[in-house]
């Protein structure tokens, strides 16, 4: 009987483990699926922030290329055509620059049209002269030489003023030879020349060289130099009555060939006698 009842004691006292075990192995497994479920919200959820967020990052992005393209094409646009309206412009001085030229150069290659009848004209110059001896007209006389300067004034003054009276107009193209040797003995010459004849005595200011090619055949002599010497003789002159005739700034204005620098071409040296004929004709 007594093991009867512990037998009965002992079944139940198993019957009792097994079923707290089976309980607590029951509310794990209840847990564990409770902790699925609510975690599986909030990652879907997190999920869809962070999507959007990306979204709203590569709209934010793309909008920013956009706008950078668009400023990047309109810069490139208004580059483009402030660069055409730039060259048009220069295209369009250009163009007036070189017609201006052309239309001064082809008016001062007329033959000259004499107004004042019974005059005579004498020019005395250097080597620039001898060119221009092959234009002269049936009033002109040329006293004229290479590589001259003040001295050949001096030594030919004489004759000058033999040549000259009251109806002569006496130019004066002296100067590019002994440029830096100043301007004093010049002007005491031209004063002389003035004093002695009741003629019109002109001074051409020395006309332009061409720097490069001057320095290249070994000629010692800059148009700094001689716009300095014009400068000066010109100053120097004012009230003296002696006029004077700048061809200079002309073929600056025009422009001018050299085949040496020093020298002009043909066409030169007769647009030069012409502009120096116009002016002997106007005052």
């Amino acid at each position: 009987m007594k093991y009867f009842i512990r037998i009965c004691l002992l079944i139940f006292v198993l019957f009792v483990a097994v079923h707290v075990t089976v309980t607590r192995i029951s509310e794990k497994k209840k847990g564990n699926q409770n902790d699925v479920f609510s975690e599986k919200p909030t990652t879907e959820t997190e999920t869809a922030v962070s999507e959007s967020e990306t979204e709203t990052e590569t709209e934010e992005t793309t909008e920013e290329l956009s706008t950078l393209e668009t400023t990047e094409t309109t810069e490139t646009t208004e580059t483009t055509e402030t660069t055409e309206t730039t060259e048009t412009t220069e295209t369009t001085e250009q163009k007036k620059t070189t017609e201006a030229v052309t239309e001064a150069a082809n008016l001062h290659m007329q033959p000259v049209k004499k107004t004042n009848e019974g005059e005579t004209y004498i020019f005395v110059g250097d080597s620039r002269y001898v060119q221009m001896e092959s234009y002269a007209e049936d009033d002109d006389t040329f006293i004229c030489e290479n590589g001259v300067g003040y001295r050949f004034l001096s030594s030919h003054m004489d004759e000058i003023v033999s040549l000259a009276d009251a109806d002569t107009k006496i130019v004066i193209g002296l100067g590019v030879n002994d440029v830096l040797s100043g301007t004093r003995k010049y002007k005491e010459l031209l004063f002389d020349l003035a004093d002695r004849t009741d003629a019109q005595v002109y001074y051409m200011l020395i006309n332009p060289v061409d720097d490069e090619l001057c320095a290249e055949n070994g000629y010692a002599i800059t148009n700094e130099d001689i716009d300095n010497f014009n400068i000066t003789i010109q100053s120097e002159l004012v009230g003296s009555g002696i006029k004077i005739i700048d061809v200079n700034s002309y073929l600056k204005a025009v422009g001018f060939t050299s085949r040496d620098g020093l020298h002009y071409n043909a066409s030169t040296s007769q647009s030069v006698y012409v502009y120096i004929k116009e002016q002997l004709l106007s005052y």
